[in-house]
């Protein structure tokens, strides 16, 4: 059988039940549900009350979505930045060509 997903209302009525003194064997026999389930329904309920049963799945934690950058850095700076990459790599491309024809010169 498939997972089945049950109301807030449900869950709080449930738990409100168990803790005014009904026992785990009552609930499983009354609702048949599964008992780690609802040991954590219960364990959510005392930690953080009625909020802690609100079903959490598929919902972004915080405001990141995904990994932080390591090292933000603006469009524009990185532009900058690798455009003096570029000039790095064509002046030091001249050089080394400037030194292979000095070599074979010499040859």
């Amino acid at each position: 059988m498939g997972k089945m997903t049950y109301s807030l209302e449900f869950k709080t009525q449930v738990v409100e039940w168990f803790e005014q003194g009904a026992t785990y064997i009552q609930i499983q026999e009354t609702y048949g549900l599964d008992l780690r389930m609802f040991r954590r329904w219960v364990r959510k309920y005392r930690d953080h009350g009625v909020q802690g049963l609100v079903d959490q799945r598929g919902k972004a934690r915080g405001m990141s979505k995904g990994r932080p950058r390591k090292n933000p850095m603006a469009s524009d700076e990185r532009i900058r930045r690798l455009e003096a990459e570029v000039e790095f790599l064509k002046k030091l491309l001249e050089a080394r060509k400037g030194e292979r024809r000095r070599i074979r010169e010499k040859q």
